[in-house]
């Protein structure tokens, strides 16, 4: 499909720099116009890992709130209409690309922070984050409806959640399915345009009390760090609806993050068992549901996992069957 407005096309560039799942882009879009229809692509979902999708409405989420930044770098105004329909399951959002005026320097900022932001995997600088600096992280992550709860290195449910990260890792440990799955999505070769290369996993974590997620196709062992920041992100409900919230409020978190140099890698092991979901909501007595669960910190700049080049399908988006 020809795109007419280059903007759209820088747009929808950006757009898909946005984190998702073992970086699978479970995203597509349809563009008629000025508009852009956002839906689920089921193709790309972890079937046995993500069998809700909630990761999946997450990941969209987040390519979402990039199209709205990069819009505001355009001197566009994005007009968001979130959908989740019981009759449209895979649809996400309707978009409307409106003129608006210049953006303003934050909105700046927050754009340019798309090509800098990148997931790491290596250690982090062996201190937690300045409270200034998480003010600043928690404030973007609840403008869009979601709540970010830190976990210090002194705080008292550190242990247990770090416990529970490493028990939901030693139980799909065992899970032969949910082994392949994630090997199809961290197995790489020269040219391909998703999942997580073998380069970019990072070495395993010699040391227990790492906070930082174990993947059985790393190479190598080092020392991470005990003293990052911990953070749950976190919505009222349980629904599509808060999973595509809880995708825009981690982006905006994480572009509030860079701009102030701070990386982050994502724990969702713990989140995808429902056991350990539940224990994990206990422990921190979150009033809503984790969505969530990542490390902060200061690292040299990661290197980017590969993109999809285009994420266009054709402009009449069909119902789901």
């Amino acid at each position: 499909m020809d795109v007419v407005d280059a903007r759209i096309e820088r747009i929808l560039r950006a757009a898909g720099d946005a984190p998702s799942v073992l970086n699978t882009q479970p995203w597509q879009v349809a563009v008629t116009g000025s508009g852009l229809t956002l839906r689920a692509d089921p193709s790309r979902r972890l079937r046995h890992n993500d069998p809700q999708g909630r990761e999946m409405f997450i990941s969209c989420g987040a390519f979402l709130f990039n199209a709205r930044a990069a819009a505001r770098r355009e001197s566009l105004t994005a007009v968001v209409t979130v959908l989740p329909d019981p009759e449209d399951e895979l649809l996400v959002a309707e978009v409307v690309l409106e003129p608006g005026g210049d953006p303003s320097a934050d909105e700046l900022e927050l754009s340019l922070a798309i090509e800098h932001r990148a997931t790491s995997r290596t250690p982090f600088d062996d201190r937690p984050l300045p409270g200034d600096v998480l003010a600043v992280i928690q404030r973007a992550a609840h403008s869009e409806g979601a709540s970010l709860r830190t976990i210090q290195p002194a705080d008292p449910s550190r242990a247990e959640v770090i416990g529970l990260m490493r028990r939901a890792e030693a139980i799909a440990a065992e899970d032969m399915a949910g082994r392949g799955e994630e090997a199809a999505w961290t197995t790489g070769w020269p040219g391909r345009d998703d999942g997580i290369p073998a380069h970019l996993l990072g070495r395993a974590p010699s040391n227990p009390d790492a906070p930082v997620r174990r993947f059985p196709a790393s190479v190598g062992r080092e020392q991470f760090e005990r003293s990052s920041t911990l953070a749950v992100l976190s919505t009222s409900g349980d629904s599509p609806r808060e999973w595509i919230a809880a995708g825009q409020a981690l982006e905006h978190a994480l572009l509030a993050a860079t701009t102030h140099f701070v990386h982050a890698s994502f724990a969702t092991t713990v989140l995808e068992n429902p056991t350990t979901r539940h224990d994990l909501r206990k422990a921190l007595s979150l009033g809503g549901f984790p969505q969530m669960l990542m490390r902060l910190g200061n690292s040299p700049r990661p290197t980017s996992a590969p993109r999809r080049a285009s994420v266009l399908r054709d402009a009449a988006p069909r119902r789901a069957e």
